[in-house]
């Protein structure tokens, strides 16, 4: 992407491993920025839990370029904020008050455990080859820069400057009960289903996002799309002090300052996996995705401003999700080819399948 040095992009609606405890602060009652909740990790690499709009608790990871994010992207981008607590806080550590009020279930030790060795398995698959450059004094994102941000957001199109600045993409979620998904399907079903689920019995979740990929940007920047939920991220990998990350959903706004070599991960909204597929499929559950409306449909927004001295330069990358739809992959011979398949609700002739 070639981008003029002062374009302001905007989306219509049409468009270092965790091997030790890290200390928790108690948030202040007052600040200038987003009021915290809870922050884990050190002053270069660390995570915050911020309050939202209505109630809502937004997180965010902040990382330093060449080093390694606290919280892993994938599990970052489908886990609800308290569960990403679980994972990073010290042994022991309850949740904050506000963060308990947002957990789905009470989380014995054995399964607040596994969270943390989910978390660190993603971590321990991620590039560490990044070396720590010299910042340039002539501005500009090196191919590091770009790598790195890349691997931090969790998306290779992040930083790819032949991205188009803005842009609709599909992405996938697998869910079935082999290794090779994402999620599992019907975990709570049971024996609810006849015949039961098998390993090969397979759904599809697609998430359509509205993106922002902006790489070696000078100038202000700006990108904006209703929808269920968003990530917004920025990387201040060039330049002589901070720029200013602004980002908003619904009602709510709040801005940073970024510090060179700073890059910032901010998840606002509803997790949108795994959907709830992965728990139950019986009377057509599987299918239950989020259309483009509703009452988490709402405004998101995020710009970058104090971004144009001539040796400033971000990576920006943003990912809106305005739909997630479900489909049935279950292929016939994965149930000897019966006349058979995932029932939609209105056509069950049992809890789980259809049969003609």
């Amino acid at each position: 992407m070639t981008s003029p040095r002062s374009f302001r992009a905007l989306a219509c609606t049409g468009a270092l491993s965790l091997l030790g405890a890290f200390p928790v602060w108690a948030a202040p009652t007052e600040s200038s920025g987003p009021r915290e909740i809870a922050r884990i990790g050190t002053s270069d690499s660390h995570v915050l839990w911020l309050e939202g709009e209505g109630g809502a608790v937004n997180v965010a990871v902040v990382a330093q370029y060449p080093q390694r994010p606290l919280v892993a992207p994938r599990f970052f981008q489908t886990h609800s904020a308290a569960e990403v607590f679980l994972a990073v806080a010290p042994e022991g550590h309850a949740l904050p008050p506000v963060l308990a009020g947002h957990a789905l279930v009470a989380m014995d030790e054995g399964e607040r455990a596994q969270l943390r060795r989910q978390n660190e398995a993603e971590l321990s698959a991620l590039p560490t080859t990044f070396p720590d450059e010299p910042r340039s004094l002539t501005g500009g994102c090196s191919a590091s820069n770009r790598a790195w941000a890349a691997s931090v957001y969790g998306d290779p199109t992040c930083g790819d400057p032949s991205q188009e600045v803005i842009h609709t993409a599909f992405t996938s979620d697998y869910y079935c009960n082999s290794p090779d998904c994402d999620f599992p399907l019907g975990s709570e079903d049971g024996g609810d289903c006849s015949p039961q689920l098998l390993a090969c019995d397979k759904v599809r979740g697609t998430a359509t996002r509205v993106r922002l990929r902006a790489t070696n940007w000078n100038g202000p920047l700006s990108f904006s799309h209703s929808g269920h939920s968003m990530h917004f991220a920025v990387l201040n990998c060039a330049g002589n002090g901070p720029v200013t990350f602004n980002f908003s959903r619904g009602a709510g706004a709040d801005s940073v300052q970024l510090t060179p070599g700073q890059m910032w991960n901010v998840k606002l909204g509803a997790t949108v996996a795994p959907a709830l597929a992965a728990k139950r499929v019986t009377m057509g559950r599987w299918t239950e995705g989020l259309p483009a409306s509703g009452d988490s449909y709402v405004s998101n927004a995020m710009s970058v401003a104090d971004n144009s001295g001539t040796t400033d330069d971000v990576i920006a990358c943003g990912d809106i999700i305005t739909r997630y739809t479900m489909s049935d992959l279950t292929v016939p011979a994965c149930h000897n080819y019966a006349d058979l398949a995932l029932c939609n609700g209105t056509n069950c002739s049992n809890a789980c399948y259809y049969t003609w």
